[in-house]
């Protein structure tokens, strides 16, 4: 299961008594719609708030601090583990098969199947679903060079402890920066897939793209960041969903683990599901020049079922296909406080919208 299925099997099941005396938390007690209890070796019988209908949680430190997130952050502060044991521990707890996709060897990578393309053409013909996503390990990043692009640096201030976080490595062979992609409810070492980014000067008048998939993969099914950024994104119970790459490791370099990205600017079903299951704030994120409404349409399908709010450069502080995060760090923070919430008004606009494009088209 993945993180967003153990956390409602939990709930569904009500086994959230049995995961906290293996813990070893003190002092339960009930309330209509929290559980309190306390954190092993300390006194305070209070220290840890969990919502019973969704398993957040909140930790009070002796410090003053909080920690905030869901279960599987509880049980990663606790035995001081990662967030795949956090979850492999679970699993064993509740007698769960931990199902685990082996990951291909480098011989296996590069066997070339003589089937290959039929077996291709069949796949493009049954409707895509996570069995298709074929999942490598650490093999298909050997062959780059674990180092960051200059320009990445200087121009866009990507640091060290980024580029080793996400992999990050050059191709000298494709002159592309290497953005390997990691499958979202998988392992640390569990791939999907790899983007390269040019780093041919005038690439658009050689005719040569931006960016390249070396190891294609199906987009719609993962969203970049979030295997690296889930811990963050519970303890800041937000998610800000971005269109590149890019805007993911750019906030990621300023210490914001809160951004993911669809690789498009639509949604897919799978992302909305995935969107939907992390059970915090979503907040919409748009390169410069995306159309009001279609952000608004993306809004929809998370409107009355999570709050959901999105970013809309109204002062001019964006060019023409930027993306917020591609603005100095004060005034990404400045648009990220002035989002705009997805209420019924915001509904009602859209509507109206929806009634003046079908008006027009009789």
């Amino acid at each position: 299961m993945t993180a967003i299925e153990l956390i409602e099997y939990v709930i569904n099941n009500n086994l959230i008594n049995v995961i906290i005396d293996d813990l070893g938390c003190h002092d339960l007690k009930e309330y209509s719609t929290e559980l309190r209890c306390g954190l092993p070796g300390h006194k305070n019988k209070t220290s840890i708030s969990i919502k019973k209908d969704t398993l957040k949680v909140k930790i009070f430190q002796s410090d003053g601090d909080i920690i905030r997130g869901n279960l599987l952050t509880l049980i990663m502060t606790i035995k001081n583990i990662s967030f795949v044991d956090a979850n492999k521990y679970l699993h064993k707890l509740l007698g769960l098969k931990y199902k685990y996709k082996k990951n291909k060897s480098k011989e296996e990578v590069n066997k070339k199947d003589p089937l290959e393309i039929f077996k291709k053409i069949k796949r493009k013909r049954n409707t895509v679903n996570t069995n298709d996503i074929e999942i490598y390990d650490n093999n298909i990043i050997e062959e780059y060079e674990p180092v960051l692009f200059v320009d990445w640096v200087k121009e866009d201030g990507i640091t060290e402890f980024t580029r080793k976080r996400f992999n990050i490595g050059y191709s000298h062979k494709h002159k592309r920066i290497v953005i390997p992609i990691r499958y979202w409810s998988g392992e640390d070492n569990d791939y999907i897939g790899i983007i390269g980014r040019t780093t041919v000067k005038n690439y658009d008048l050689l005719d040569i793209p931006k960016y390249y998939p070396l190891k294609p993969y199906l987009k719609t099914l993962n969203l970049y960041g979030l295997q690296e950024n889930y811990q963050s994104i519970q303890e800041a119970n937000m998610v800000v969903v971005a269109e590149s790459e890019k805007s993911t490791l750019k906030r990621h370099s300023r210490l914001d683990g809160t951004v993911v990205a669809l690789g498009s600017h639509s949604l897919s079903e799978e992302q909305i599901k995935i969107l939907i299951g992390l059970n915090t704030e979503i907040v919409i994120a748009m390169d410069q020049g995306i159309n009001i409404n279609h952000i608004r349409s993306m809004c929809e399908n998370f409107f009355g079922i999570r709050h959901i709010s999105y970013i809309y450069d109204k002062w001019g502080l964006l060019k023409d296909k930027e993306a917020p995060m591609d603005l100095h760090d004060k005034y990404y923070k400045f648009l990220l406080k002035h989002r705009i919430n997805y209420d019924d008004k915001e509904h009602k606009e859209y509507l109206k919208y929806l009634k003046e494009l079908e008006n027009a088209k009789k």
